[in-house]
């Protein structure tokens, strides 16, 4: 076979291209995350630009999978059941996790604001007010989850406390479905359902006179922590970068949401939703708002899920934080 010089050196670099290649196929760490309400609330889509445009690859991370559920405690119970390391979940529940003994860490904020969150009742009902739903039941998504403390601290505020029967009814849809039945008298919606069918029901109430609350959060365990701190510095900087395109192109972010949640977000509703929120700041960039935070502890006080002073330094790891965003 008649090898020239050119191709000699062709194939070395041919041949080293396909190492370096491998080697990165290699580097790339394999993992699923956690994430409740994916494909359903737009909490997550950060998650769904990150796949979309590869950022997370990009960062060596191979996400071979979201797992999703409902929120609350059933959502941390089987992120810990399944073996992951990772997730974004409802701050309430991970606070309360915590305090049970759950090996959990809050590693970077997800969403910071909570006034997103809306209780809605038909439009032919009595129902006026939050007053007017003293006795009566209202939709949240499980126990201990941020849609319960969110109401009960609503409902304190009105001066009311524990007047309000609270009803466990899983993701926002079946909550709809009771609603519209009268299995509950009241329940919670969210984005992208309300931009989609606000015609459909009435306000009862908001949490616009609430302090911030934090919503969501991302959190990491014990053992993912001390085994691979630099793969979760790396999913913490990819969701950033995806945060920073949703802002940057709220246009094409919408759609890369839409095309990932399918029949979720209707095409027609995904720029209208994801812009509302955006004006509101809704995703955060992973800097942690400790105050917010506080505020959810607040909640838990009141429902009688925490008690004693607060640790922080046990319960927040800011050490993964790309450096500009840490405290």
């Amino acid at each position: 076979m008649d090898i020239t010089r050119r191709g000699v050196i062709g194939l070395g670099i041919g041949a080293f291209g396909a190492a370096v290649f491998s080697r990165r196929a290699e580097a790339a760490y394999e993992m699923q995350i956690m994430a409740p309400y994916y494909k359903s609330l737009l909490t997550m889509s950060p998650i769904a630009v990150g796949l979309e445009r590869g950022i997370y690859a990009k960062h060596g991370i191979d996400v071979t999978g979201v797992v999703t559920s409902v929120g609350g405690g059933t959502g941390l119970r089987n992120m810990m059941g399944a073996g992951l390391g990772y997730a974004e979940m409802g701050t309430s529940s991970v606070l309360a996790g915590f305090k049970s003994g759950i090996d959990v860490r809050i590693v970077h904020d997800s969403v910071d604001t909570s006034n997103d969150i809306i209780w809605i009742t038909m439009p032919n009902s009595p129902i006026k007010t939050i007053k007017d739903l003293a006795g009566k039941k209202v939709g949240i998504s499980s126990p201990r989850s941020t849609s319960e403390t969110l109401m009960k601290m609503a409902e304190e505020a009105a001066g009311m406390k524990d007047q309000i029967k609270p009803v466990a009814i899983g993701h926002i849809g079946a909550g709809l479905a009771a609603l519209e039945n009268g299995g509950v008298d009241a329940t919670f919606i969210m984005e992208p359902l309300w931009s989609e069918r606000s015609d459909r029901y009435r306000v009862v109430f908001t949490l616009d006179d609430l302090p911030p609350m934090s919503q969501n959060v991302g959190i990491a365990t014990g053992d993912f922590m001390k085994e691979h701190p630099n793969e979760l510095r790396a999913i913490i900087a990819a969701r950033r970068d995806a945060v920073d395109f949703i802002y940057a192109n709220i246009g094409e972010a919408a759609k890369i949401v839409a095309k990932r949640y399918g029949d979720t977000l209707p095409a027609d509703i995904a720029p209208i939703t994801m812009a509302r929120l955006a004006k509101l700041k809704y995703w955060s960039r992973g800097n942690i708002d400790r105050p917010s935070i506080e505020n959810v502890v607040k909640g838990l006080v009141r429902q009688g899920q925490w008690e004693g002073p607060v640790d922080w330094s046990k319960i927040i790891d800011d050490q993964f934080l790309p450096p500009d965003l840490k405290a």
